[in-house]
């Protein structure tokens, strides 16, 4: 039997320290800023609601009104719309900081099942929420997070107690995969722990049964999403990943999708995105060392899941939080073998929790507590609304003020924001659905445009455009600002808007207009 299973007493930092998971959650639930797809979320789950349907082409554009509008993330937006409009912003935080709070929750749980110390187990979940912190975003990867985080529960229960009700990553996977296309990821986890059991079983001289059980269970949650088919919007589940994940432009373009020693080359020296990954890097190297100095942690299986876990991180950031949420129990369990001595008893470690006293425990907890309310406080968990400051709301203000509509090439971050307060008179030449609303050719015109390449130009031509919303420090200003047939009318702090040199809007009197760029609040 293995050093960790000798002891069967375990210490949950749900009962040892609740203050500190509070803390954590609120390091983790930090990021209170709008999403470029936010406005889109909500206003199709509004749809949903209504209609119980969505159109299969693409009416809130110009450029592709007829492509095919690829959706698997309905139920999440359903739930979107629902919390907004029932409670305002302040319900979208609600549903964010519940899906934070559950993801939370879960690691903790997976933390516990290791028999690690309770200050390893602490100083890991701490590292692990600030690393969650940039990508708990109001959007439906979080109920990726939340779902991952509750399978890994189970397959740790799973591991060190031998068994636990895995049947219910059933029910889970059947739900995640009508709230975001991530739930592939807990089917690999399964089937990595599954295959990995098998082997280990095998060559232990236990035979493949309880292996070929658990990849039971993973076929079957696996089907379980064949039957969410019957819902119409939920049809596209399966040809939306596999095109998300084989399309290159996707990882050519989308920063979130590139590897993790790229982005990190590439992000400017001294920046708090650098820093980030530097964090990240070092988790990783440490949960690598950590098990190769105690190899024989008896957790095989859930090293073979972390390691892949891992190799998804450094192929695109986006896998970044899914690697830490699976890397947290192996990391512990190990970390405790370095710094726990090998003899330690059970009852020793057991003394250890209880070694404060009681008092002074609580004091300590009061005190983290009220840490982790000001923390909320000073991130914007506690304040009523989400900034918005990244949008364009005076220069949309100013178009719809004078009845600006028709077709508005602004850029992929802004487009939604457009499609909220301007549809249905604007339609977009693009917004963030990005491929799964527009073809290639309509993708690339734009980063041409964007980037202010050689094809800008014909991208401008070869288009109905009546108006271009594009930043004050975009590439494209160059090259807008250098044509004749294109008039500046206004501009400021954060945008500059172009109309058709021969339009009504370019002979209004005053052009340019000079605005000032205001904080911006959803929606």
């Amino acid at each position: 039997m293995s050093p960790v299973a000798a002891g069967p007493a375990r210490v949950s930092l749900l009962r040892y320290s609740p203050a500190l998971i509070l803390f954590a959650i609120v390091v983790a639930d930090a990021r209170q800023l709008s999403d470029p797809d936010l406005w889109g979320h909500v206003l199709w789950g509004r749809e949903l609601l209504a209609h119980g349907s969505l159109p299969r082409g693409n009416p809130y554009s110009y450029s592709a009104p007829g492509f095919l509008w690829l959706r698997h993330e309905w139920l999440s937006e359903v739930l979107m719309a629902a919390m907004f409009d029932k409670f305002g912003p302040f319900g979208l935080k609600l549903l964010k900081f519940t899906c934070t709070a559950g993801t939370i929750c879960f690691i903790v749980l997976a933390e516990s099942e290791a028999v690690a110390p309770a200050f390893v187990q602490a100083a890991i979940l701490l590292v692990v929420a600030l690393i969650l912190a940039p990508v708990m975003q109001f959007r439906p990867q979080l109920f990726d997070f939340i779902a991952l985080a509750a399978i890994i529960a189970l397959l740790t229960r799973h591991n060190w107690r031998g068994s636990a009700p895995l049947w219910v990553a059933i029910p889970i996977v059947a739900v995640w995969s009508n709230l975001h296309g991530g739930f592939f990821i807990g089917l690999v986890a399964m089937g990595v722990y599954a295959a990995t059991t098998v082997v280990s079983d095998i060559l232990a001289g236990h035979g493949p049964r309880r292996g070929l059980g658990i990849i039971a269970i993973t076929a079957a949650a696996a089907a379980s999403t064949l039957c969410t088919f019957l819902i119409p919007p939920a049809r596209d589940t399966w040809y939306t990943l596999i095109h998300s994940i084989l399309n290159p432009m996707t990882h050519y373009a989308i920063v979130d999708w590139k590897p993790l020693i790229a982005t990190l080359t590439t992000a400017q020296s001294g920046s708090i995105e650098r820093k980030y990954f530097v964090v990240v890097l070092f988790f990783f190297a440490a949960a690598v060392v950590s098990v190769v100095l105690t190899p024989k942690g008896g957790d095989t299986t859930l090293v073979a899941v972390a390691a892949v876990m891992l190799a998804a991180a450094f192929a695109a950031v986006r896998n970044i939080p899914i690697a830490a949420i699976a890397i947290a129990p192996v990391l512990a369990n190990h970390l405790g073998l370095l710094l726990r001595p090998r003899e330690a008893t059970a009852a020793a470690r057991a003394a250890s929790v209880r070694a404060m006293p009681r008092a002074g425990r609580l004091v300590i907890e009061i005190l983290i507590a009220v840490v982790a309310i000001g923390f909320a406080r000073h991130s914007g968990i506690l304040s009523p609304g989400i900034d918005a400051s990244d949008n364009p709301a005076d220069a949309v203000n100013f178009m719809n003020n004078h009845r600006f509509t028709r077709n508005v090439l602004t850029q992929y971050s802004w487009g939604q924001y457009v499609i909220w307060h301007g549809a249905p008179g604007m339609k977009v030449f693009i917004d963030s659905r990005y491929d799964l609303a527009y073809p290639p050719a309509v993708i690339r015109d734009y980063l041409d445009l964007a980037n202010n390449m050689a094809g800008g130009s014909h991208t401008l031509a070869a288009y109905p455009h009546d108006f271009v919303l594009i930043e004050r420090d975009s590439p494209a200003v160059k090259l807008m600002d250098s044509r004749r047939d294109w008039r500046l009318i206004y501009g400021d702090d954060k945008a500059r808007l172009y109309a058709r040199a021969d339009s009504p809007a370019a002979r209004l009197e005053g052009v340019p207009f000079a605005g000032t760029a205001r904080p911006a609040m959803f929606p």
